[in-house]
């Protein structure tokens, strides 16, 4: 072949392989690099990030610290970052798997590390499958590091922590001897802690035995914060109210004392001539019955037996001259004796 055959040739091959290129949008990450790791039977999963800031392309997949995947292509949903993952077909990942963007050194590349659960024994993610953005955590870069350590440095943290060191040094005693005392009252004092740990934990005990109580009444707590500021709004003014009418009466009280003073003496007097009364009022029923059964006696044995036949008859015979002897006059004696005769029935 001439050489002015030859170059038509090359140039023919040459536009063919530029209009391939094109045609396929050759990513050159994707070219095959010696040593490189390729996830074998691969199934691909989605990763969702707040951020995927400095996260490479081909980026590792790891999970116990072995890869098992690479990172295949980053597309921005709405805020959220969308990764698609390749995953070795022979790792089996469960569905509350965790995914966190990591560094294995400060300035070394970002990768992705998943973390399973506790407890592997639910379903596994298929192909297809999405972990969430509630189960993911952007990394930590070295930019933001710096950033805070810059803010700390100042932003006068570090002059506001010396002050209070300062300070502190301030409040401690000078005397080695006092700072001494104050060390052994600091000793007693968790020595006494440490010794009297069961009445602390009975403490404790207690403390949770009464938040378990409004944990368990917390409906009426409720009601009583609810209502409670209302009623006692309420009983505020009764009390009120009643402290009034106290400070009212104190008048009325003024008025009664001007009205029993000048009579204080009288009412004493009556009192004093009233409480034998009622003392022989509080006694009458002891002495009532002493007294029917006297009268019944002197009606039955005496009275009754006397005045039986008609009652005693007198007949007077003769009457004697006084003989100067008696200490009365006879004639005034004879009327006293006819005059209780005739009371009684005897003479007319």
């Amino acid at each position: 072949m001439s050489r002015c055959t030859l170059r038509p040739f090359c140039a023919l091959v040459f536009t063919v392989a530029i209009g391939l290129t094109a045609a396929c949008s050759l990513d050159p990450t994707r070219l095959p690099v010696p040593g490189a790791y390729t996830p074998r039977h691969s199934y691909d999963i989605k990763i969702e990030f707040a951020s995927v800031l400095n996260l490479p392309a081909r980026a590792k997949v790891d999970s116990g610290g072995v890869q098992i995947g690479v990172l295949d292509s980053v597309r921005l949903e709405g805020t959220t970052a969308v990764t698609t993952v390749e995953i070795a077909g022979d790792t089996k990942l469960p569905v509350a798997t965790r995914a966190e963007l990591r560094q294995a050194t400060p300035l070394g590349d970002i990768y992705i590390a998943l973390l399973p659960p506790d407890d592997r024994s639910g379903p596994v993610l298929r192909d297809g499958d999405t972990i969430p953005l509630r189960n993911t955590s952007p990394a930590d870069n070295v930019e933001d590091l710096l950033r805070s350590m810059s803010n700390l440095v100042a932003g006068g943290a570090i002059g506001t922590l010396q002050t209070t060191v300062v300070n502190v040094n301030k409040a401690f005693p000078q005397d080695p001897h006092e700072l001494t005392r104050m060390q052994h009252t600091v000793a007693g004092v968790l020595n006494d802690l440490a010794t009297n740990q069961q009445t602390i934990d009975q403490m404790l005990d207690g403390m949770e035995n009464i938040t378990s109580g409004f944990a368990a009444n917390t409906q009426v707590f409720n009601r009583l914060v609810t209502e409670g500021p209302a009623k006692l709004q309420g009983l505020s003014a009764v009390t009120m109210a009643i402290l009034n009418v106290v400070g009212a009466s104190k008048d009325v009280g003024k008025l009664g004392g001007d009205l029993i003073n000048p009579i204080a003496g009288d009412l004493m007097q009556i009192l004093s001539y009233i409480t034998p009364m009622i003392h022989t009022m509080a006694t009458a029923d002891t002495t009532i019955p002493v007294i029917a059964d006297k009268f019944l006696a002197l009606l039955r044995y005496k009275l009754l037996g006397w005045f039986r036949d008609g009652g005693p008859k007198y007949t007077i015979t003769e009457l004697h001259a006084p003989t100067g002897r008696e200490g009365v006059d006879p004639a005034d004696k004879a009327n006293q004796a006819v005059e209780a005769m005739q009371t009684m029935g005897l003479v007319p």
